[in-house]
């Protein structure tokens, strides 16, 4: 039988060991790319150490697609723990003054940094080997499994044999291609909002799931693009055969909540109703709201004085497009024909409620795309 001391040193070895195991999941399970670093030679040659390549994130503080990613991709414990095993992960603010020592041991600014290896917009990915020697880039809003598929992509250097492009077989079977505007890269494919209709309840874009659905901001009281937009939308609806007519919602939401107050903006978005198909909804958020708004889908909301109504809005026109899975899939510009409007709702209409899977992602030729803007 074991001695005291020695069942005594066993029980401690235990509790070193189980402490470790503890630790080391932690750190395994622990939220990817929250660490900032400043010496990105320092943060290679620790990858090394470990064993791991270095994945860097370039972020903005105002970045709609760097909060998503944040809040449902890096702390997914699956995902977490299948991309920690291959990577070391820091991220780079490029709002940062502070210069930081790149992987070339050069002091300079995040921004220049990331403009070498054209990271022009947020949020991106860089990937290094130990070295520090660089391997792929790639910028754009990723759903969960996507950004796993991306890590993996990497590590087994498939770059070298063809571009990544997310999901590409569930996107070629299941996602047709709209004729709209593919969402610039750093928007949230799935943003978030809680804003009042015009009966007063609470409605988030996740209650509208099932559903096709076609959003459009402005204000009542715009002179042109709202109008012309609303009863664009009414006509491309009353377009689509009548079984899909009420697989579509058009949500009109306004960026004037001191002058569009409920009973008016139920009666503006009345006067669109189509036949056949879903009242459109009007949504209201007060001063907090719609700055949040704003900023999750990188709006342009801009006063102008006027004589006659005291002020207008310049505002971000077009209308964006998602799936039944709420997932952001297009931006109609302003002006586009009412028939390409009708096929593509008809077309999200049809598709059914899919998964993550089928998410279509941005890819690098997106890069350069913003968001349409209105000058009334």
């Amino acid at each position: 039988m074991p001695s005291p001391s020695r069942i005594l040193g066993l029980l401690a070895l235990l509790a070193a060991l189980a402490s470790a195991a503890a630790g080391a999941g932690e750190a395994r399970f622990s939220p990817l790319f929250t660490r900032e670093a400043t010496d990105l030679q320092a943060e290679a040659r620790a990858a090394r150490a470990e064993g791991r390549k270095l994945a860097v994130a370039f972020t903005l503080p105002d970045c709609p697609g760097c909060r998503e990613m944040e809040r449902t991709v890096f702390q997914d414990p699956g995902v977490t723990a299948r991309f920690s095993r291959h990577y070391r992960s820091v991220k780079v603010d490029l709002a940062r003054s502070e210069p930081i020592l790149d992987l070339a041991g050069r002091r300079g600014s995040a921004g220049d940094f990331a403009r070498q290896l054209g990271a022009f917009a947020t949020p991106s990915f860089a990937f290094f080997d130990g070295r520090g020697e660089f391997l792929y880039r790639h910028t754009g809003t990723l759903a969960a499994a996507d950004f796993s598929r991306l890590g993996q992509y990497v590590v087994k250097a498939e770059y070298e044999q063809y571009p990544f492009a997310g999901a590409r077989a569930a996107q070629a079977a299941n996602a047709p291609r709209l004729q709209a505007d593919a969402p610039a890269a750093g928007l949230p494919r799935r943003p978030e909002f809680r804003l009042a209709d015009t009966a007063g309840k609470v409605r988030r874009l996740a209650d509208f799931r099932g559903r096709a659905v076609a959003l459009a901001v402005g204000y009542s009281q715009c002179p042109d693009v709202c109008p012309t937009t609303l009863a664009e939308l009414k006509a491309a609806v009353e377009a689509l055969p009548a079984a899909q007519r009420r697989q579509v919602q058009v949500l009109f939401i306004t960026l004037d909540p001191e002058r569009d107050h409920a009973a008016l903006l139920k009666e503006y978005v009345a006067a669109f109703a189509p036949q056949g198909g879903r009242p459109f909804l009007g949504l209201w958020g007060g001063d907090s709201a719609t700055a949040d708004l704003i900023r999750e889908l990188q709006l342009v909301a801009e006063r102008q004085p006027s004589e006659s109504m005291g002020y207008t809005l310049d505002h971000t026109a077009g209308v964006f497009l998602f799936d039944k899975a709420g997932v952001l899939r297009g931006l109609s510009p302003y002006g586009q024909p009412v028939g390409a409007l009708a096929a593509d709702l008809g077309l999200l209409a049809a598709e059914p409620k899919h998964s993550d899977k089928t998410i279509q992602v941005a890819t690098d030729q997106h890069l350069t795309q913003g968001n349409p803007r209105h000058v009334h």
